[in-house]
């Protein structure tokens, strides 16, 4: 049985979507969480509340994880309040859809610099803690488009989650043998507000033809990223779990 008592976690980009769910989650199991998010006002407060009315204690915290001194800020300052940090959810992203023949090389660098080098970031932030303490997990949220492309020519987002697996891979094979294990999830679609929550007829049919015929729950991520933050998944390192509804069956 997944128990997270006494651990505590970091979810960026938590005030809404997977980030919100998966904060949840790790609380029900027990976790005290550091809900972090640019923009607090979009339900930061809420996820908060939720999860104190649970027993556990959560702050809110305004940061921009492609800045590096907010980056850090949000880890010493979550320290402060709720203790030395046990868990790094790698998971603020955004995908605006750009169009290849449109978007522009500083479209290309902050698609990039958000949704991958910003994970490089805050685990480089946490990891001194981790390393002192011989312990510690760091799960990052990658994507279904950075294993079989996007369907939309957003070749910037894909390639930034596909990042995310090498990224994940590699700082597995360094951490793991410290006593920090460091793995990814993989979402489908899933039911979120990006981009109004809306679903485009390329998806609906993508939706329709997978085996379960549905978009996944922010909380169905946040399950499988709580089991791997938690005592059952010890022997897990550098991998990739797919939590897509059998979107992309190998």
């Amino acid at each position: 049985m997944t128990n997270l008592s006494g651990k505590t976690a970091i979810v960026t980009g938590a005030a809404q979507g997977i980030g919100a769910g998966t904060a949840r989650v790790l609380a029900r199991y027990g976790a005290d969480v550091a809900v972090v998010d640019l923009d607090l006002a979009s339900g930061a407060y809420q996820v908060c509340q939720e999860i104190q009315a649970l027993g556990q204690r959560a702050i809110p915290f305004q940061a921009d994880v492609t800045d590096s001194q907010a980056v850090q800020r949000m880890v010493i300052e979550t320290e402060g309040a709720l203790g030395p940090v046990d868990i790094l959810v790698n998971n603020a992203g955004h995908n605006p859809m750009h169009n290849l023949l449109e978007h522009t090389e500083d479209d290309w660098e902050w698609v990039l610099d958000l949704n991958l080098k910003a994970y490089f970031r805050c685990a480089k932030a946490v990891l001194p803690g981790m390393l002192a303490r011989g312990s510690g997990r760091i799960i990052n949220i990658a994507s279904i488009s950075g294993q079989r492309g996007g369907y939309s020519c957003d070749v910037d987002y894909a390639a930034a989650k596909a990042g995310i697996l090498g990224f994940t891979r590699t700082l597995a094979r360094w951490a793991a043998p410290r006593g920090i294990l460091v793995n990814a999830v993989s979402p489908g679609y899933i039911e979120t507000r990006m981009r109004g929550g809306e679903i485009t007829p390329v998806m609906a049919r993508l939706i329709e033809e997978s085996p379960l015929k549905r978009r996944g729950t922010p909380e169905e991520i946040g399950e499988v990223v709580a089991f791997l933050a938690g005592p059952g998944a010890t022997f897990i390192v550098g991998e990739v779990i797919n939590v897509n509804g059998g979107s992309h069956i190998a």
